[in-house]
C-alpha cells in the first residue's frame, strides 16, 4: 500500500469515528419528544410539586373557576398532568343534573393564547422560511391598510402591540364576515403614534391573521393546521371546535353578557357610541365549543388572529416543547433557533414579538429572564422557560361560574402565579 492511500484510509477512519457521536447527537435531537416521567427523574421534588393539588382545590372552593387542567413538563418529560373540578357544570347559571367532570383530555377555548400558539406561530414559520420579514410594512400585503396614518405600520409594530391601533372595538356591530372586518380595520385611524406606546390590541393580531392569509393564500385555520398542527399531530387543536367535536369541550360563559356590558355601560372598560340592544345576534345560551370572543365569533366566523383557537394542555405542550427544542419535535422542524430567540427576546417595552416577558402576575417570582408566555381571557395561562427546559400550562374555564356582581370575572392570574412559584421551588429544592 502506497503512502498516499494509507493516509487517505487513516483520514476516512478518523472521520468515521468522529462522525458517529455527531450523528448520534443529531438523531437524539430529532427524536426528542415529550414522554411521561417522574418528577425525580428530572430533579424535581415530588412532595413540593404535589402542593399544586391543594392550590387548585382551594381555588375551586373559592369559586375562582369550576375546573382546571395543570400540566408541568421539564426536560421533555411530563411530570404532572392533572384535572380538577368540572368542565360543564351550569346551563345559563342553573346547576345541571349530571355535571361533566374535567379530564386531562378536555378541550379549552384558549382566547388570547390564540395570539401566540396560533398567529405568532404562523408568522414565525413564514419569517424563518424567508417568506416575510418582521420589518415589512403591512401595506406590502394589505395595500388598503395604508390610510388614516397607518401607511408605515410594520409587522413588528403589530407583534409588539405598538402599532397605534385601538385595543378593542365591537367590529360585529359593523361587519359579519372577515372581508368586512378587514375593510373596517383598513378604515380605522391610529389611536396614538406608532411606536410611542404599547397598548395591548386585538386589532393588531386580527391584522396579522389577515397578513398570513394574504401571504399563504389560505384561510388562517387551514394554514395553521397544514403548517403547524398536523405535522406535530396536534389532533385536538382547532378553530370552531363545536363543528368537530362536542364531547370533550369545557363550557365557558353564559352567553355574551360581558361584551353586552362593554357596549352598554360607558364606565365598563370602553366607551362605545352604539346601543347594545341594536345588535340582534347576542347569544343567550351556555357556550360550548363556540369561541367566547365576540369579534372572533360574530364577525370572523370563529377564525381570527386574536382569538378562536381551542386545544388541550397536552397539545399545547407539544408545541411548547417544539419551541424549547429550538424548533424541532421528532422529525418535524417548524422554524430555526434564531427565529425563536428573536421572537422570545425583549424587543419593545420589554416584550417580545407576540410573546410576553417578565409577567410575574402569572409567571411567578422565580422564572428566568429567558421565560416567555401568554394568557387568555377565558382563564388560560402558559409559561415556557428555556433556562429550565420547563413548561407550566394552567387551563381553566373560569367564565363558567358566571360573572361577579361587577360584571367581570375572577382572575386566574393569582392561581397560575402560585402554581408557577411552587414548580420553581420544587426544582430548586
Amino acid at each position: 500500500m502506497n503512502k498516499k492511500r494509507w493516509l487517505l484510509l487513516c483520514l476516512i477512519t478518523i472521520f468515521s469515528i468522529i462522525s458517529i457521536p455527531i450523528q448520534s447527537v443529531q438523531a437524539q435531537q430529532q427524536s426528542k419528544k415529550l414522554t411521561h416521567g417522574s418528577p425525580q427523574s428530572v430533579g424535581v421534588d415530588k412532595s413540593e410539586l404535589k402542593e399544586i393539588d391543594k392550590i387548585v382545590t382551594q381555588a375551586l372552593k373559592e369559586g375562582i373557576t369550576p375546573g382546571a387542567v395543570v400540566l408541568v413538563a421539564k426536560d421533555n418529560k411530563i411530570i404532572k398532568e392533572s384535572a380538577y373540578g368540572y368542565a360543564y357544570k351550569y346551563d345559563m347559571g342553573q346547576l345541571i343534573h349530571n355535571p361533566k367532570k374535567m379530564t386531562k383530555h378536555t378541550i379549552f377555548d384558549l382566547a388570547s393564547i390564540t395570539k401566540v400558539m396560533g398567529t405568532t406561530q404562523g408568522i414565525m414559520k413564514l419569517v424563518s422560511e424567508g417568506a416575510i420579514s418582521i420589518e415589512d410594512k403591512v401595506v406590502k400585503y394589505l395595500p388598503e391598510f395604508g390610510q388614516m396614518g397607518k401607511e408605515n405600520v410594520t409587522i413588528a409594530d403589530l407583534l409588539t402591540h405598538t402599532s397605534g391601533l385601538t385595543p378593542w372595538e365591537p367590529t360585529y356591530l359593523y361587519a359579519d364576515k372577515p372581508e368586512e372586518v378587514l375593510h373596517y380595520i383598513n378604515q380605522l385611524p391610529l389611536e396614538y403614534e406608532t411606536g410611542t406606546d404599547r397598548r395591548y390590541s386585538d386589532f393588531s393580531f386580527m391584522t396579522l391573521g389577515f397578513i398570513i392569509e394574504a401571504v399563504t393564500n389560505q384561510r388562517l385555520d387551514e394554514y395553521l393546521e397544514d403548517a403547524i398542527y398536523d405535522p406535530l399531530k396536534m389532533k385536538d387543536t382547532m378553530f370552531n371546535a363545536s363543528n368537530k367535536t362536542n364531547k370533550r369541550i369545557a363550557a365557558t360563559s353564559w352567553g355574551n353578557a360581558y361584551e353586552y356590558k362593554m357596549i352598554d355601560d360607558p364606565n365598563f372598560g370602553y366607551y362605545v357610541d352604539a346601543d347594545a340592544d341594536d345588535f340582534t345576534r347576542w347569544r343567550d345560551y351556555t357556550l360550548v365549543g363556540e369561541v367566547n370572543d365576540g369579534n372572533s365569533f360574530y364577525a370572523n366566523n370563529g377564525v381570527a388572529g386574536h382569538a378562536g383557537l381551542f386545544s388541550t394542555a397536552k397539545d399545547l405542550a407539544i408545541l411548547g416543547q417544539t419551541m424549547l427544542n429550538n424548533g424541532n419535535y421528532g422529525k418535524v422542524t417548524l422554524y430555526d433557533k434564531e427565529t425563536i430567540d428573536t421572537f422570545t427576546s425583549p424587543q419593545r417595552f420589554g416584550q417580545g414579538y407576540g410573546w410576553e416577558k417578565n409577567k410575574s402576575w402569572y409567571m411567578g417570582d422565580y422564572h428566568s429572564d429567558r421565560a416567555f408566555g401568554h394568557t387568555g381571557f377565558t382563564g388560560t395561562q402558559i409559561v415556557l422557560d428555556p433556562a429550565y427546559d420547563l413548561q407550566i400550562i394552567v387551563l381553566t374555564n373560569k367564565q363558567h361560574n358566571g360573572p361577579l356582581a361587577s360584571g367581570s370575572y375572577p382572575s386566574t392570574g393569582g392561581l397560575a402565579r402560585e402554581i408557577a412559584d411552587t414548580v420553581y421551588k420544587a426544582i430548586n429544592k
